[in-house]
């Protein structure tokens, strides 16, 4: 092996290149931190018209609160060697179910009385 050999950067076959990967992680950080922003202010807002939550209302919180981050990783892993559509598809399908456990969730304290006035 010659030393111009050596010294030569590594194509991966298929795979998105680094900068496209930091680019699009952080495109679509933005809106699962969007999405886990929404679960915050509801808390805030809750709590600050005096209500409480129930054991099960604080369980719904913590799930829908780790939700964007679980599925944020899950989506940078599952794509991070993958080709571009199916990186993006990744992402776009974490971002889905996000929206579908904070929709679910918020159903959930209302149905389960989960919110309660101390």
């Amino acid at each position: 092996m010659s030393g111009a050999e050596a010294s030569a950067p590594v194509e991966r076959s298929g795979g998105t290149p680094f900068w496209l990967q930091v680019t699009l992680a952080v495109f679509f950080g933005l809106f699962f931190a969007y999405d886990l922003w929404e679960v915050v202010e509801s808390l805030v807002q809750i709590l600050s018209f005096g209500l409480g939550f129930t054991p099960l209302g604080w369980a719904l919180m913590v799930v829908a609160l780790l939700a964007p981050i679980g599925l944020f990783a899950a989506a940078f892993v599952l794509g991070r060697r993958r080709s571009l559509p199916i990186s993006i598809a990744c992402y776009l399908g974490g971002l889905a179910v996000s929206a579908v456990v904070f929709t679910s969730t918020t159903v959930l304290l209302g149905v389960s009385a989960a919110v309660v006035a101390p």
